[in-house]
């Protein structure tokens, strides 16, 4: 597949997507402790299939700093504000400067 070609195979895709989905929920319901080993084994898998030593050592601070704050939570609904909280944090307090920066580096060298 063509890297910049997100259209072939985009229905195949969210089908497999949709199947691994449909199949983890259900692991949630019905046996929690699975679910957990295969979240985590999902998540190890995806961070040292990193090639670059630095990057997989800050992919990994950054999954200890979440699942450590999440750790406290008390419940679902708790998890999913703050889940939302930690996104919005890192929106305004990464996201938005670098694109400020970038916007104002841009337009500096239209005028």
């Amino acid at each position: 597949m063509n890297g910049l070609d997100w259209s072939a195979g985009k229905e195949e895709r969210e089908k497999a997507a949709l199947e691994e989905h449909e199949r983890l929920h259900r692991l949630f319901v019905e046996d929690r402790l699975s679910f957990e080993r295969e979240r985590k084994n999902a998540i190890k898998e995806l961070i040292e299939s990193t090639e670059d030593e630095g990057m997989r050592e800050r992919l990994w601070e950054l999954q200890r700093s979440w699942d450590k704050r999440m750790k406290h939570a008390g419940s679902r609904a708790n998890r999913f504000v703050l889940a939302q909280t930690f996104f919005w944090e890192h929106f305004e307090e990464v996201w938005h400067p670098a694109i400020n920066e970038l916007s104002a580096l841009l337009n500096r060298k239209n005028k």
